[in-house]
């Protein structure tokens, strides 16, 4: 099994220090009842662009052992890459390994905490730098390999069975990402360009599935609901052209309750589409979990409309 360099190395490997440190902290800070809405992936990457969560979301970590555990292949992992690499070209992978699996994991499902995609990522930089560049020989060995394997599979058991909720997706681009970038800067040729094409297309559809096409691909129930809050919202804000955009889009969304049809007609009422707002109303009137108020709403509405039809 790999073995990590002493601590007592510490001063020697600042960035991978850094990044352990303001792990610990943060987690710390996370333990103790800090609300940490403001660092991680939510609906604002999706609404606002905050891309830069997907890399603060990587220094929380949820329990102990999670910690412990991103910590230590952190730390074995990451002083080999910085030794060789350097302070500044190895905070860029960081970089690089948070973005794409953190992206990743928000674009389909609800997002994740914790250094695991950077760890993947490093397995995986390392994975292929130890077979083609001199200066990693011996770097990977067989066992380090088949335990990250095994824990992979293990994670996605464990998530499918609702036992433990694992992000699964971070680790799996995580370690695309690493072995992608150890191809890109250990190979020639056609095998190089080629990697280089993969890291930049996983980088763009991670920024594009977070952001422009989130709301249609995001596969968890807290998609909708992010949607709906940014059309009520904009509602608020009396920006009614907006509102109706989003709402539109989580009107007809996965699970989208009748509150959704509700918001909706509301929308295209105060944009003068009286005929769309009729049809969202009626529509949430008829749906499960429809209330009074979805009802009257339809019913005062069709008098509207019917004596405005009446007198064109």
């Amino acid at each position: 099994m790999l073995q990590p360099p002493p601590l007592r190395s510490l001063p020697r490997y600042p960035v991978t220090a850094t990044i352990a440190a303001a792990s610990l902290a943060v987690t710390a800070a996370w333990w103790l009842g800090q609300d940490l809405q403001g660092i991680v992936m939510n609906g604002r990457v999706w609404t606002r662009w905050e891309l830069w969560r997907a890399l603060t979301t990587i220094l929380p970590h949820v329990n102990v052992f999670h910690l412990a555990f991103n910590l230590y292949w952190l730390w074995a992992l990451g002083t080999v890459v910085e030794r060789v690499y350097g302070h500044f070209r190895f905070a860029a992978i960081v970089i690089l390994l948070a973005l794409t699996s953190s992206l990743a994991e928000f674009a389909l499902l609800s997002g994740g905490v914790g250094l695991s995609g950077v760890g993947y990522g490093l397995w995986g930089l390392l994975w292929v730098l130890d077979r083609y560049d001199p200066r990693f020989a011996g770097a990977m060995d067989q066992q380090t390999s088949q335990m990250f394997i095994a824990w992979f599979l293990l994670c996605i058991v464990l998530t499918v069975t609702h036992i433990m909720p694992v992000a699964n997706i971070a680790h799996g681009v995580g370690a695309l990402t690493g072995a992608l970038l150890g191809l890109a800067v250990s190979r020639k040729g056609k095998i190089r360009l080629l990697s280089l094409a993969g890291l930049a297309a996983t980088l763009i559809l991670g920024v594009a599935g977070a952001t422009v096409f989130w709301p249609r691909i995001n596969l968890s129930k807290y998609a909708q609901s992010e949607v709906e809050r940014a059309g009520v919202d904009a509602l608020d804000r009396s920006d009614n052209a907006k509102a109706a955009r989003l709402l539109e889009i989580a009107a007809r969304m996965r699970r989208a309750p009748a509150y959704s049809w509700y918001n909706l007609g509301i929308a295209y009422q105060r944009l003068g589409r009286f005929d769309d707002a009729l049809a969202a109303f009626e529509h949430a009137a008829e749906m499960p979990g429809a209330d009074s108020d979805f009802r009257k709403a339809a019913t005062e509405l069709r008098k509207y409309v019917d004596a405005r039809k009446g007198r064109l």
